[in-house]
């Protein structure tokens, strides 16, 4: 099946380092942080390599593509316009500093493929997005596992009575260029099943998504 998995955690961090001009880019940063999915995906196993992003994506989004057409929405790889439409302006210099967050954390993914690799996206949404607990999202291309693959880890979730959305609320999966190839699956966690989005903390028992 496969010989090692790359879990890609890119949005995990919620600090924001740069300066934007309405700061109602807080309250877009609270919803859109992939909160603690950092501890609820990471796991200590040889055939495991967990690849972390070290900054919000309201500095740098790692999970955009080069000339992703959410550029054309001021939220490709350096937002300059979130959600609520907060705004943000960047120097040439920043622009470049930033833009090495990116780089660096492609690099790791693509350092981390060996033959017989799956790469797991690893995010979560918020609870207003869609009903579906778990979101299984991957790409129409060769990066894409066998329908087996997907089936199986969609009828794990679904063994632990969560429900399933097969590339609903969201699709794709992340696919750095690699000379090696490789699989890719996106797995969304709901948040509401692990945290208050509220109170911004994590409900009693959300350790037991990490374990299941």
């Amino acid at each position: 099946m496969y010989d090692k998995l790359i879990l890609a955690i890119p949005h995990s961090v919620r600090e924001i380092l740069t300066v934007w001009q309405d700061q109602s880019v807080q309250s877009d940063a609270d919803k859109w942080t992939d909160w603690q999915t950092d501890k609820i995906f990471s796991i200590l196993h040889p055939q495991v390599e967990v690849v972390i992003g070290q900054i919000s994506r309201y500095d740098c989004d790692l999970e955009r593509l080069e000339n992703d057409p959410l550029e054309a929405v001021g939220r490709g790889i350096l937002y300059t316009t979130s959600q609520s439409g907060a705004i943000r302006t960047l120097d040439d210099q920043t622009s470049s500093a930033l833009k090495e967050h990116w780089k660096a954390y492609r690099h790791k993914l693509v350092k981390a493929i060996e033959p017989a690799s799956l790469i797991i996206d690893c995010h979560s949404f918020p609870e207003e997005i869609s009903d579906v607990d778990i979101c299984i999202g991957y790409n129409q291309d060769e990066s894409k596992p066998s329908d087996e693959i997907i089936g199986m880890i969609k009828s794990h979730f679904e063994s632990c009575s969560y429900t399933v959305g097969v590339n609903f609320p969201y699709a794709n999966a992340i696919a750095p260029q690699s000379s090696i190839p490789y699989h890719s699956v996106m797995i969304e966690i709901n948040k509401k099943l692990y945290f208050n989005e509220l109170e911004l903390t994590s409900k009693p028992y959300a350790y037991k998504i990490h374990h299941q």
